[in-house]
């Protein structure tokens, strides 16, 4: 599933959710369906639910107990009282539904409420079934074994009105709250799941999002860091040489056109970076003008043209007076598009840094063609222009190599950077290259 539709289907069981837990009421305690309740909707509260409960149950119990003021163990009174005071532990039929059966089995039995038993069994179902499933059809044949009239051997010689006596004793008084209280409550656990699941992926694209977002932005800040650099630092190397050639016009000149050159380029790598930034992207008409020049380069570097590139890599710097030689060891031959892009980020980044750190510095470019792999390596010297103190010619955040070393890898190769005994530096990487059939 692509990321687009994955997003739109959490979106939407998200609102489903979100719209199916508007209208139910949810069970206390669940922290997947916690919710504050509404002041338009107070019956969402358990509490208030509770309460109600009570309070039908007291009432019809104490009219009940009106009526029939003899029916029950004591005084009328006493009956009177027992009978509201049978109602009250309903209150705790969400936390303790056994303990509330029992006390509406008492009053049963003793003929002070038969009001109390139904909603019991009800909470049983509701609040004890998601979770126990033996203790709820443990209570409903408790149930049973109750309403049959065991001393009663008048009852066993009429059918009829045995099985009258049962369909209402048990059936209607005791199965039928029971089953309507696990359907509720096996619903408020499916509802609760529901949300629970929702949220997660919600959670989960957030996350994804945020590293998607953390992985291009490092992607973007390396791309500037590997284009851009280099070509502020030949802006900067030929600027610094403009006070020696001044007395030149023609050097100065070439000079100035080589900076306005790399200026230039690197003014629009710029644009196309903060264009991504923006999260908007370039223009509609830079899109256009330069989709052709990218189609280009990504067929230019699928022809195997990495020693084409990086030979352009040393001409601009052998321009910028930095002595570099380059060398091709075996037959180029067309690689994969992400070792010839790690090929080329290796010699621009490593002389990036000679004229950072070693300007002057005779620096060798080696690019050898294995079987297997290829090998690419930049050799500089110690530098020949010592600076006067105030320290380098160019400054140096110091993640350069720590991001080259992230691309290649990604790349699938590995690669050895460090200094030599005579003062100079070496960076070399092996990236795969098996021969394309």
């Amino acid at each position: 599933m692509s990321t687009s539709s994955r997003s739109q289907h959490v979106r939407y069981v998200a609102r489903s959710v979100r719209a199916i837990r508007s209208w139910v009421v949810v069970s206390e305690g669940h922290p997947a369906t916690a919710r504050k309740p509404s002041a338009r909707q107070p019956l969402r509260s358990p509490v208030v639910a509770d309460v109600v409960v009570v309070v039908a149950v007291l009432a019809l119990s104490v009219w009940n107990s009106t009526k029939n003021p003899y029916l029950g163990p004591a005084a009328p009174w006493a009956n009177l009282l027992l009978a509201g005071a049978s109602a009250v532990p309903l209150l705790l039929r969400r936390r303790v539904p056994e303990v509330v059966l029992a006390v509406a089995f008492v009053a049963e039995a003793l003929h002070i409420s038969i009001f109390a038993l139904p909603c019991a069994f009800y909470a049983e179902g509701a609040y004890r079934g998601p979770h126990s499933r033996r203790t709820v059809w443990a209570t409903a044949g408790v149930g049973l074994l109750y309403v049959i009239p065991w001393g009663n051997a008048d009852a066993w010689s009429h059918p009829r009105t045995l099985l009258g006596g049962f369909l209402v004793n048990f059936v209607l008084a005791i199965l039928v709250p029971l089953l309507l209280g696990l359907y509720v409550g096996e619903r408020r656990a499916v509802l609760a799941g529901l949300v629970e699941r929702a949220e997660r992926a919600e959670r989960e694209q957030r996350l994804l999002a945020e590293a998607a977002r953390a992985e291009e932005r490092q992607r973007i800040a390396g791309e500037m860091h590997d284009v851009v650099s280099h070509q502020v630092s030949l802006i900067v190397v030929h600027a610094n040489a403009l006070a020696t050639v001044a007395h030149d016009p023609k050097v100065t000149a070439e000079a100035a056109a080589i900076i306005q050159t790399a200026g230039r380029q690197a003014l629009t790598e710029l644009r196309e970076m903060l264009g991504l930034l923006r999260g908007g992207g370039p223009a509609a008409g830079d899109v256009q003008e330069r989709a052709e020049p990218a189609k280009q380069a990504r067929a230019t570097e699928a022809d195997g043209a990495a020693v084409d590139r990086i030979a352009a890599l040393a001409d601009s710097s052998r321009a910028a007076g930095l002595p570099v030689s380059l060398r091709t060891e075996g037959d180029p031959r067309p690689l994969a598009e992400p070792v010839e892009r790690a090929a080329y980020r290796v010699v621009q980044e490593a002389l990036t840094n000679v004229h950072k750190h070693a300007p002057g510095a005779a620096t060798d470019i080696r690019v050898a063609y294995e079987p297997r792999t290829l090998r690419v390596s930049v050799t500089n010297g110690p530098a020949e222009e010592v600076p006067d103190g105030s320290g380098p010619l160019l400054p140096s955040g110091g993640h350069g190599l720590i991001g080259l070393g992230e691309r290649v890898r990604l790349a699938g190769g590995d690669i050895e950077s460090g200094p030599l005994a005579d003062g100079g530096f070496r960076v070399l990487a092996t990236l795969p290259a098996p021969p394309r059939r």
